[in-house]
């Protein structure tokens, strides 16, 4: 059985006293710590997986999460927005089901005011820089963290090209707005042999008369009546949606998991 993490297994990893991870745990505002030993030790609280009980008791007597972040990077095109707002809509609408509320967030800053964030489709520089001007879960959503204090829940694109690979035999164009993050953009092009990363709506008007392959909904509905043929796999914004939000119950709760990369398809 694994030795469990105590609080001075924390303070010994961050360097500083048992004293001060208890003040940060509390939420000790009043005292005079810094924000680079804050942001130390909540690390340190992620990789251990630290939970002490009474905090980890105090968070099942309550409703977690009640109010989700959902970042919107700066800079998007029109059809970025209308992919962002589409996710947004459809969190939006699982969380008020359970009781809970999403809100938007527009720049890299700390939020006091939110149990977790959603980061959807930023680069992995900017995910970064957001996550260390916060002491609460930050979670990717496509875009390729490979860290394990962050969850992060992507695409499987092996997985989709072969549902399109049967939808569609004779061949197709994927379509989708270009993802922001470096890696997760060079793992789609390696994957699919013809990829159309639309920009405006004249590079939607140009696949007239294509077979072509989306994974964003509000896709499916623009080139619908301008390609020859279209497949979209029903659900799968859902998916990674249920799973982000199942991830950020985890990571707000600190139960301990070893898997923090999901892929959906």
């Amino acid at each position: 059985m694994d030795k469990k993490v105590t609080i001075q297994d924390v303070a010994d990893a961050a360097g500083v006293s048992k004293t001060t991870v208890s003040f940060i745990l509390n939420g000790r505002d009043d005292l005079r710590i810094s924000e680079q030993t804050k942001k130390k030790v909540w690390q340190v609280i992620n990789m251990l997986n630290y939970r002490p009980n009474l905090y980890a008791k105090n968070l099942r007597g309550t409703k977690v999460n009640k109010v989700v972040g959902l970042f919107m990077g700066p800079g998007l095109s029109e059809l970025e927005k209308m992919s962002f707002f589409g996710f947004f809509d459809l969190t939006a609408k699982l969380l008020l089901e359970s009781g809970q509320r999403a809100q938007l967030i527009l720049a890299i800053d700390r939020y006091d005011d939110v149990d977790a964030i959603v980061a959807k489709n930023l680069p992995k520089a900017d995910f970064l820089s957001l996550a260390g001007c916060n002491y609460i879960p930050v979670i990717a959503g496509d875009c390729r963290i490979d860290d394990p204090i962050f969850y992060e829940v992507n695409p499987d694109y092996a997985s989709l090209r072969a549902q399109a690979d049967a939808a569609l035999p004779k061949g197709y164009v994927y379509v989708c707005t270009r993802p922001r993050d470096g890696a997760l953009c060079r793992e789609l092009t390696d994957t699919f042999q013809n990829v159309r990363f639309a920009e405006t709506f004249a590079d939607l008007r140009e696949l007239a008369r294509q077979s072509a392959f989306v994974t964003e909904p509000f896709l499916q509905k623009l080139i619908t009546g301008v390609c020859a043929e279209i497949f979209c796999p029903e659900g799968l914004l859902e998916r990674q949606i249920r799973r982000i939000l199942s991830c950020v119950e985890l990571a707000v709760s600190r139960e301990a998991q070893e898997q923090h990369r999901y892929l959906i398809s």
